[in-house]
């Protein structure tokens, strides 16, 4: 119930930066890909594009933490109904697909939700550059998870606030700089984010 005023604040804050933000509330499994494929289309085929896709909601995992995914709002309980679950639930596997598609030169995945931030594990996020400028001449894929396989995320987002005054502070712009990188702010997260057992 916390999640609608969180995103409104997201909302705000991102616009602030001058963001075009698209919010959407309670997407079923037939819309939740949907937007996302939307979005994409939209955006992500400019490659001077920054995209940043913030997602709080549930999320869940399988297969001992191997498989995640994020949760519409007419999946059925995994724990009574797997199969339906993993029909209707969207693979984190998807997410990863599109953001290899994705042309902009930058994008950025966060979720304020609980599911395995395992399958991000493939390989290490490379070395962030001393200067801004060569950063953004290359493609950057980051993705943010605000807990790992077992954790739970409380319901009432730590995650999101923190991200929030990251941004709208410069928080997180250890260097200061003037800019944000996705490392500082996932170092900044991962730090002032409280852990929840």
């Amino acid at each position: 119930e916390s999640v609608p005023g969180e995103l409104a604040s997201v909302k705000k804050m991102l616009e602030s930066k001058g963001f075009t933000v698209e919010m959407h509330l309670d997407p079923s499994a037939e819309e939740l890909p949907r937007l996302y494929e939307k979005f994409i289309d939209r955006y992500g085929y400019v490659p001077e594009n920054r995209l940043l896709f913030f997602y709080a909601g549930h999320g869940y995992t399988r297969k001992k933490g191997t498989k995640g995914y994020l949760v519409p709002v007419d999946a059925p309980n995994p724990n009574k109904d797997e199969i339906n679950f993993v029909r209707k639930a969207l693979n984190m596997n998807l997410l990863v697909s599109w953001a290899r598609d994705i042309e902009a030169k930058h994008a950025m995945f966060l979720f304020d939700s609980c599911f395995s931030g395992t399958i991000f594990k493939q390989r290490d996020l490379p070395e962030p550059s001393k200067f801004i400028t060569k950063m953004t001449t290359e493609p950057v894929r980051i993705f943010i998870t605000a807990g790992k396989a077992g954790e739970t995320v409380p319901a009432r987002s730590t995650f999101t606030p923190a991200f929030i005054k990251a941004l709208e502070y410069g928080l997180a712009d250890v260097n200061e700089d003037g800019y944000v990188t996705g490392t500082e702010l996932g170092a900044y997260l991962q730090e002032h984010v409280p852990e929840h057992e």
